[in-house]
């Protein structure tokens, strides 16, 4: 072999290590990229409102800074002790279709979630207790006092059952319908409820960071 020709020949190992190199980097960068995102996912649904299965609702509000009125502070609005009512079963709904994906698709962002409905549901009872509400709430996963949310129930855990793809898409309509009920009950509020509007604010937040993770998974 001349020279040139092995010149040729170092040239040609040094595209090959270089292109090599690049191929193995944007890999790394690919790997990492997806696992920061895991890691905001399980962040997200962590951090909301933290881990609180079994947390007393007046000690959670306190841990937000939230205090509950009385029913002598309070509008003691019937719409609003209505509002209440449904958002509480609501957020179970939140938490059981999500521990039923859960348990059939064994996702992460599923068990983390969950157990973040779970804290909504505490913040919504506490300020429901200080103004002496019932707790219309069933202690059976799935099963629900407002027919409405039952028959919605029945439908996402069956479209969420069809693949894990649909039950991320599960997720987000959740989120949403969440979203634009929290939006309006704060519009309707009176402005002496003032300890609900920050539950119902701090629920809005979470509902929207929720959404954000579903919507990175969809899109994955």
């Amino acid at each position: 072999m001349n020279n040139v020709q092995t010149k040729k020949a170092i040239q040609k190992n040094w595209q090959y290590l270089v292109m090599g190199l690049l191929a193995t980097s944007l890999i790394a960068v690919g790997a990492v990229a997806v696992l920061a995102n895991n890691r905001a996912d399980e962040h997200v649904t962590n951090a909301t409102t933290g881990n609180h299965e079994n947390a007393d609702p007046k000690a959670l509000l306190e841990e937000h800074g939230i205090t509950p009125l009385t029913t002598a502070q309070a509008s003691n609005s019937v719409d609003t002790a209505k509002d209440l009512t449904y958002i509480i079963e609501e957020e179970k709904l939140a938490h059981d279709v999500y521990q039923a994906m859960f348990d059939k698709w064994g996702s992460r962002i599923f068990g983390n979630i969950k157990n973040s409905e779970t804290s909504h549901q505490s913040m919504v009872l506490a300020v429901m207790e200080s103004r002496g509400l019932a707790d219309p709430r069933t202690d059976t996963l799935g099963t629900f006092t407002n027919p409405d949310l039952q028959a919605l129930y029945d439908k996402l855990v069956a479209q969420g059952n069809q693949s894990q793809a649909e039950a991320y898409k599960v997720g987000i309509i959740i989120e949403e319908v969440d979203i634009a009920d929290l939006q309006r009950m704060i519009a309707a509020l009176d402005p002496a409820d003032s300890d609900i509007k920050d539950v119902y604010e701090n629920l809005l937040h979470g509902s929207e960071n929720h959404l954000r993770a579903f919507n990175r998974q969809v899109a994955r």
